[in-house]
């Protein structure tokens, strides 16, 4: 009896194990290729999100001349720091436009639709103005008395033939130029480069030749950051710029030198442009912000209000239309790090290079001047 119930417990568990093999194989047939398809789709779905990922992360890749792609990137570095947007209508359509002339080339409504229309004009006579001077406010709590910025003297002094008094800097290092003159752009072309001899570098080289020969010793950093990676430019610049007032505390003034852009909504891109002395010249726009809220821990913006004034106004005297009208921004750009600090636009991505080192000349001379006054012996 009791071998018998031994035989017939072992021949039922024997019984069990099969069903249970066999129910386990059939599952196995039905979900292996629905899991091995759903993980191929997830798979995809996710190397697909990679890729945009990249694409708004980072520039496009990169040659020597300039790159490839026709994407530019125009993220905010930083939350408490966005992209300027001057392609406003306020600002765009400001004055009359100004065309090369050369109506030989396709613009973007034909058939080449690579092609993209350029418009050509001078910008001026935005915001509130007092002589020759132009300030467009850009902020809701401050409204800047232009008048008595004027007269109010910044927190500068200047050593001349002495340690380094000025720190050039590029938040956006690859920032390109068109390499000609014409009212058309390739929108397969983005206008971002590392050759530094083709950038925003080429400009602050200008600007670096006039503050020297004034006696105005410079320092000019050209260090990449906003490449390979373009978002957290502004941070990588921030560490570059602490760094040098740490190792050079002479430093008396910082300006962060960038290209602009300016797009419409039918594609069309903006030239700020005038000619000074027979010759073109990218129009430049000196930005400066504020501690717009009370959130930004930004407390000496006012001094660099008026060291941006003070230039605007030698600008305007120097050389009239070179200088778009000032952009007196809600936002920080890392000018909370020391007085005297300035961001300046020069041109945008369809002015060509000499244009762009042609303002970086003027607006180093017309520096040099404004940092006379403060000169100290």
């Amino acid at each position: 009896m009791s071998r018998y119930k031994s035989v017939s417990l072992h021949t039922t568990l024997s019984r069990c194990r099969r069903l249970a093999a066999s129910a386990v194989a059939g599952l196995t047939a039905v979900a292996l290729p629905v899991a091995i398809f759903g993980i191929g789709t997830v798979g995809v779905f996710l190397f697909k999100v990679s890729e945009l990922s990249a694409a708004f992360m980072t520039p496009s890749a990169v040659s020597p001349s300039s790159l490839s792609g026709g994407f530019t990137p125009q993220l905010s570095p930083q939350a408490y720091v966005p992209p300027v947007s001057s392609d406003t209508p306020e600002e765009t359509d400001s004055s009359p436009a100004q065309t090369s002339g050369k109506g030989d080339d396709v613009p973007a409504s034909s058939a080449n639709s690579h092609k993209g229309a350029v418009k050509e004009k001078q910008i001026k006579n935005s915001g509130e103005h007092y002589g020759n001077i132009y300030v467009k406010d850009g902020n809701s709590h401050f409204d800047p008395d232009i008048r008595k910025m004027l007269n109010t003297p910044a927190k500068c002094k200047i050593k001349k033939d002495a340690g380094y008094q000025v720190l050039l800097i590029h938040t956006h290092t690859t920032e390109g130029y068109a390499d000609s003159d014409k009212d058309w752009y390739d929108k397969n072309i983005n206008p971002r480069t590392t050759d530094k001899s083709e950038s925003v570098v080429a400009v602050g080289d200008e600007i670096e030749k006039a503050l020297n020969a004034a006696g105005i010793r410079t320092l000019h950093i050209t260090t990449y950051h906003d490449y390979p990676e373009y978002t957290g430019a502004y941070n990588r610049a921030r560490e570059t710029i602490k760094s040098c007032l740490a190792r050079y505390p002479s430093i008396e003034m910082v300006i962060d030198v960038h290209r602009d852009a300016m797009t419409l909504d039918d594609g069309t891109k903006i030239k700020p442009t005038v000619t000074i002395d027979g010759k073109k010249a990218a129009q430049v726009m000196i930005i400066s912000g504020c501690d717009n809220d009370g959130s930004l821990d930004f407390d000496g913006w006012r001094n660099n209000l008026a060291m941006a004034v003070q230039l605007q106004k030698q600008l305007a005297d120097d050389h009239e239309g070179l200088a778009r009208p000032l952009y007196f921004a809600p936002y920080r750009y890392n000018m909370d790090l020391t007085p005297n600090s300035l961001l300046i636009e020069f041109g945008t991505d369809v002015n060509t290079l000499d244009e762009a080192k042609y303002a970086g000349q003027m607006v180093g001379q017309s520096l040099a001047k404004v940092l006379e006054r403060y000169a100290i012996h």
